[in-house]
């Protein structure tokens, strides 16, 4: 199976990708699913919301689209009743954007989320990059805190963070690299070090263009690490909760 591992799908201030948009993409790309998740606004509020919506979309298409959920830590109770009650209705990964949300990504304020998804048996996929928020290196302290947890370093903290990921790329083994905003001619190269088990195709579409971005990876990647970039090492993560 063939996999992107982050689109963000809706009509948001940054954002303009429709369900039929997306499904074109990804048959233009020859890519079988997609994973979904929130746009900014359903990320920082509004989060049952944005998570519904997602779902609906998945439940749309279960075929094509895995849905992803988000809650903004800084709601306490109600952000890990949300994350329970989002799983439970299907979603497959939690989304974490620091920089969005309104804290540095290690803060203890976040802990209890992690204690909640670890418990729910799915990866969670962390924005990284300017200003700061998220860093490659705040990551792998959230990884060591939680070695049961399964961490998706987004955007290889693209783009100010670049010279730190091979290296907190190989301080955890439960973080993985996602490619996307960090270009995959980059990531081919980190994931040369840290090895190819550890990385994830994602377009992060809209804001990159789909089809543009397969059409490079696949150009890239040794013929050998294909099959696990471009879906199994992420579909190995998600099936940890079970078949999808």
């Amino acid at each position: 199976m063939t996999l992107d591992g982050y689109c963000t799908l809706g009509v948001d201030r940054e954002y303009d990708l429709t369900e039929s948009a997306l499904l074109k993409a990804l048959d233009e790309a020859g890519v079988d699913r997609a994973v979904i998740a929130p746009v900014d606004r359903h990320l920082a509020v509004n989060n049952r919301e944005g998570n519904d919506f997602i779902r609906k979309a998945a439940a749309a298409h279960p075929d094509r689209f895995i849905p992803a959920c988000s809650a903004n830590p800084w709601y306490g109770d109600a952000a890990l009743e949300e994350i329970r009650r989002a799983v439970g209705a299907g979603a497959r990964l939690l989304v974490l954007h620091p920089a969005v949300q309104g804290y540095l990504t290690n803060d203890e304020l976040v802990w209890p989320l992690l204690d909640a998804t670890r418990a729910e048996k799915i990866p969670v996929y962390i924005h990284t990059g300017p200003p700061g928020a998220a860093t490659p290196w705040q990551v792998v302290d959230l990884a060591d805190r939680y070695p049961a947890l399964d961490f998706i370093m987004g955007h290889c903290g693209a783009t100010d963070f670049w010279n730190d990921v091979v290296d907190a790329g190989q301080a955890a083994p439960n973080v993985y690299l996602e490619s996307s905003l960090a270009r995959p001619f980059s990531l081919v190269g980190r994931l040369s070090v840290v090895g190819m088990h550890k990385g994830i195709m994602g377009s992060f579409a809209p804001i990159n263009e789909l089809t543009f971005e397969w059409e490079q990876m696949r150009r890239v990647l040794p013929p050998e690490a294909l099959e696990d970039v471009c879906g199994a090492n992420l579909l190995r993560l998600l099936l940890k909760r079970g078949a999808l």
